[in-house]
């Protein structure tokens, strides 16, 4: 397919040359492309069609890379990735050796920083500006930051340092009604009430027209038509968040309407101090489907154009194993409760949320406050399943230790997402959970290596009560035959399990590592090699006695995990091995410590030697170099 105006444009200098006029036809083109790019090949979709308008007016207005230009949380900069010379490159989004779906500096110098969490563009733009001016440079410094980012703790924390500083700096709220999940909190509310306020907004046009036009005193009024303005606006919304902070504020405008967000843009270019333009956008913009559900057509797997149909699966989601279990569990105790910060999809309970509007508790993009606000439920009696994603719980961090571990509150921590995540990428890798949680106080881990298994797991969580507990499981699914919501496994804690006996090497399998351990098993079997398999369910506490005396009816052993080597479980297990048994081991077969990129997770397993061939391949080479 030809495209009049976007096959000319490699770069924003090239876009710069296009008549204003001709900007709603570019912008038209680029949500085609998007729509036609990503039907085949899937993506992040609906937030990335309502940002083109925004993305084009910006980069016309804007001499990028000189001017910075910062995005937050990043799954909304396809348009930005193609009109930066990307175009062509979008195709291999997400996929192994492609572009990333987030910004990513080694792509590019119109990517300033790695983003993948949300909340943190604004900190960035600060940093930028107030280095900006320390060395006495002359550039724009701009952030892009959504509605339900700009509620989290590091974005108000930085537009309250903001403030202080007054440097010239813009940070456009991108205010789409959306977040992943459905924004939540009096902020979200307090910008409907803006967005909403009609009478206020042509009251302001009518004010500052008519001060253009009064002879003499009308320049005398400026000095005063501010705290008019905040006035106005403390009468009509309670008063106005970002002046107070700081902040001038401009709009809300139709962030579609891709010439007036150009005028207003160079306008504010002449404007002194920080400022905040609220622009108002609709997620999924152009494509119906998406319009209409753009929860659903967030991340998209290829679908069909003429009606967004996406191709079905036989298997379901363990996030979503988890929402179901959840909803068993809470129909015959309603003290549990399901706690999420803004990913009530994406951890699989919306069904709960819907069955359960009062035992869900979506706290925004907040995991600091949901980790704290998980162990305070413990006081009055509920039952809390702390349900987060593993590169957010590191967020959470300080909270998980001073306000949950170390006062031994057994809060359920549901940890999804462990390990590889597949084509988000660095961002989003867990591979540093156990590393941490294995050196917390009181903190127990159960390590389910099956969807039966973590529905066990949740139920014996519900009346566990020693202390804090968490299981972690991986972006994944199972065929609907391989478990079951009604079967009663009872599971003894510290109980580790034994599933082969061999004589040769004794694997030690974490998690969601047994398919591939089982896999080493049969190859080595074929090769003379006699190994037996601990599938370690219980990580923490740690069943000593029966894991080193299983490596001791074996010549060698190794560990399998599914984590950074060095934030892993390795070192936990190795101070835990009988030193008799260690000049047994071989070695850990984890990832290094390096930036994982996006890409298939068999692709991804293979190219760092994780894969049952590579594993199966040393150990041969071991035991043939030993024998020898």
């Amino acid at each position: 397919m030809s495209y009049e105006y976007l096959e000319k444009i490699n770069f924003p200098e090239d876009l710069r040359k296009i008549n204003p006029k001709d900007l709603p036809i570019v912008c038209d083109e680029i949500r085609k492309y998007i729509i036609d790019t990503l039907a085949s090949i899937g993506g992040h979709f609906a937030s990335n069609l309502g940002v083109v308008e925004l993305t084009v007016a910006l980069h016309y207005v804007l001499n990028t890379p000189v001017d910075k230009l910062i995005w937050d949380v990043g799954h909304q900069t396809y348009p930005h990735k193609i009109l930066t010379g990307r175009r062509e490159a979008l195709k291999t989004v997400r996929k192994y050796n492609g572009i990333s779906g987030f910004p990513k500096r080694e792509e590019s110098n119109f990517d300033l920083y790695n983003t993948g969490h949300a909340g943190t563009s604004v900190s960035q733009m600060l940093g930028e500006a107030v280095s900006r001016d320390l060395l006495g440079k002359k550039y724009n410094v701009v952030s892009v930051i959504g509605d339900a980012s700009i509620a989290s703790g590091m974005a108000l924390e930085a537009l309250n340092h903001g403030g202080h500083l007054q440097p010239n700096c813009l940070v456009i709220l991108n205010d789409n009604f959306m977040s992943i999940s459905k924004n939540v909190g009096s902020i979200s509310n307090y910008l409907n009430n803006i967005i909403t306020s009609h009478f206020f907004n042509s009251y302001k046009k009518f004010y500052y027209t008519f001060l253009k036009w009064l002879p003499l005193i009308g320049p005398a009024l400026i000095s005063i038509s501010r705290r008019v303005e905040k006035g106005f606006k403390e009468a009509l919304f309670r008063g106005n968040l970002f002046e107070d902070l700081g902040f001038k504020y401009i709009g809300p405008i139709d962030g579609h309407d891709v010439n007036k967000l150009v005028d207003v843009l160079k306008k504010i270019k002449s404007l002194q101090g920080p400022i905040l333009l609220h622009v108002i956008t609709q997620k999924g913009k152009g494509y119906f489907p998406a319009e209409n559900d753009p929860i659903k057509y967030h991340g998209v797997t290829p679908f069909n154009i003429e009606d967004g149909a996406m191709g079905s699966d036989s298997k379901i989601a363990y996030s979503k194993i988890v929402g179901e279990t959840l909803i068993g569990l809470t129909e015959k105790n309603k003290a549990i409760v399901a706690i999420t910060p803004a990913m009530i999809e994406g951890s699989g309970l919306k069904a709960y949320s819907q069955k359960f509007p009062s035992n869900i508790f979506d706290v925004g993009i907040a995991e600091q406050h949901s980790a704290a606000f998980a162990g305070a439920m413990l006081g009055g009696g509920a039952i809390p399943f702390l349900c987060i994603y593993s590169t957010f719980l590191t967020r959470a961090m300080d909270q998980i230790v001073e306000d949950i571990s170390l006062m031994n509150l057994p809060v359920r921590i549901v940890i999804d997402r462990a390990g590889v995540v597949g084509p988000d990428g660095e961002t989003h890798q867990g591979l540093s959970d156990l590393g941490y949680l294995t050196g917390l106080p009181n903190m127990d881990i159960i390590l389910p290596s099956s969807a039966q298994d973590i529905i066990d797991s949740l139920k014996f969580m519900e009346s566990y009560t020693e202390s804090p507990i968490a299981i972690r499981f991986p972006k994944g699914s199972e065929p609907f035959e391989n478990f079951s919501y009604n079967k009663d496994t009872k599971i003894e804690k510290s109980k580790i399990r034994i599933l082969t006996e061999g004589s040769d090497l004794a694997i030690i399998s974490l998690g969601f590592m047994l398919p591939i351990a089982k896999k080493i098993d049969s190859i080595l079997e074929k090769n003379k090699i006699h190994s037996g398999i601990i599938d370690l369910f219980w990580l923490r506490p740690l069943d000593n006695l029966k894991l080193n005396g299983f490596i001791s009816r074996h010549k060698k052993f190794i560990i399998l995990d599914e984590s950074y080597l060095d934030s892993g479980a390795s070192g936990y297990l190795l101070n835990r091995i009988d030193p008799k048994n260690l000049n047994r081991f071989i070695k850990t077969f984890a990832f290094p410590p390096e930036v994982i990129a996006h890409g298939d997770k068999t692709e991804i397993f293979k190219h760092y030697a994780m894969d049952e061939e590579s594993i199966s391949k040393e150990i041969l080479k071991h035991f043939l170099i030993n024998k020898n």
